[in-house]
């Protein structure tokens, strides 16, 4: 049985934030439609894309009944939600809230800088003490939440390009997180695809 798409995300696929929306679904069972060679810079500025998507960013999302929807994380959690039994945002509604306060702060955090060491490299990553000495598999220490997901594509550019092998070592248990998501076959399939 094929799996029906919920809608159309504009946005390269090659792009962290789309990645990780792509993963939600993968995880959920839920399939999205793609924009192959979708280029920010130009597509972004049509008139078709900024009737959709007023202040023109990407990702964007559409569904089949016209619902519009942009910011990444809106969309993620849109995407996770869809799927009534999700473990995403983990088992109770306080490891709900604990998901979504991790959500928000890798958004207004981690990401704005990250993204700043990806683009300007800076060569500066600063982690907060709570991940410098995180041993467990994944932040919520049971199961794999949109939590984890947020967080590894927002660290993923800066990680591949700029961050050297030595502060790589200072931040040992970021590293093996790192590595272990990298290598976990959700992942692994959603990176192979961007490449």
């Amino acid at each position: 049985m094929t799996v029906q798409s919920i809608g159309k995300l504009y946005g390269p696929i090659s792009a962290p934030k789309v990645m990780k929306i792509l993963l939600i679904a993968a995880i959920n069972g839920l399939e999205l439609e793609t924009i192959p060679g979708f280029d920010i810079p130009t597509d972004t500025k049509t008139p078709e894309y900024l009737k959709k998507f007023p202040m023109g960013q990407s990702p964007g999302f559409e569904t089949k009944d016209g619902f519009y929807l942009s910011e990444s994380a809106a969309i993620a959690i849109h995407v996770a939600n869809r799927k009534k039994d999700t473990t995403l945002f983990g088992k109770t509604e306080e490891d709900h809230s604990k998901v979504l306060q991790f959500v928000f702060n890798n958004e207004t955090q981690v990401d704005r800088f990250a993204t700043a060491i990806h683009y300007k490299h800076l060569g500066y990553l600063k982690m907060d003490d709570e991940m410098e000495t995180m041993s467990y598999t994944f932040l919520d220490p049971d199961q794999l939440t949109l939590a984890d997901i947020f967080f590894f594509f927002s660290l993923l550019n800066p990680w591949k390009a700029i961050v050297s092998e030595e502060r790589k070592a200072k931040f040992a248990n970021v590293t093996k997180y790192m590595e272990r998501l990298t290598k976990d076959e959700r992942f692994s399939k959603v990176l192979a695809n961007a490449n």
